[in-house]
């Protein structure tokens, strides 16, 4: 099996930071970002088989909670997602796993990297870097590279 999607979303809705006095790697989704979680897991239901790799931030795994209940399949941490990571780095250990779909969930500033990055090769025409909440790139892979992307909305 060769790998044809790598499926990347931003974390859902998880409350303002400012707002959230705990260790930030605890910050939980908030009520609109769990209905997110949950449009997120259901637009994915005929999407298999597929791994699932997140940020090791709560907010992050929570996302891609619901998808990992649904198929069955377990949400692995890759500190490449976290803040401050690595997207060029997260995709290049993806590029030689042997499954149809990776799905990765990461944050802000590692979506306005990939968004750089889609943008400076031309897949798709990218007219705003950031990329919403629950915003995910749908990457179509071939032979070990990306060919093309689409940014869908939640």
């Amino acid at each position: 099996m060769t790998l044809e999607n790598i499926i990347v979303i931003r974390h859902a809705h998880a409350g303002k930071r400012d707002r959230w006095f705990a260790d930030d790697y605890l910050r939980p989704l908030s009520h609109k970002g769990n209905l997110q979680s949950n449009k997120f897991a259901k637009k994915l239901k005929n999407v298999a088989p597929l791994l699932i790799y997140s940020s090791p931030r709560l907010r992050c795994i929570e996302t891609v909670g619901v998808l990992s209940s649904n198929s069955s399949q377990p949400i692995v941490e890759l500190n490449h997602l976290d803040e401050g990571g690595s997207i060029k780095k997260a995709l290049k250990f993806c590029l030689d796993k042997n499954i149809k779909t990776i799905v990765l969930c990461t944050h802000g500033d590692l979506m306005y990297q990939l968004s750089q990055y889609i943008k400076e090769k031309k897949f798709v025409k990218v007219s705003k870097l950031d990329v919403p909440k629950a915003g995910y790139w749908w990457l179509k892979i071939e032979n070990k590279k990306i060919k093309k992307a689409k940014l869908y909305k939640i």
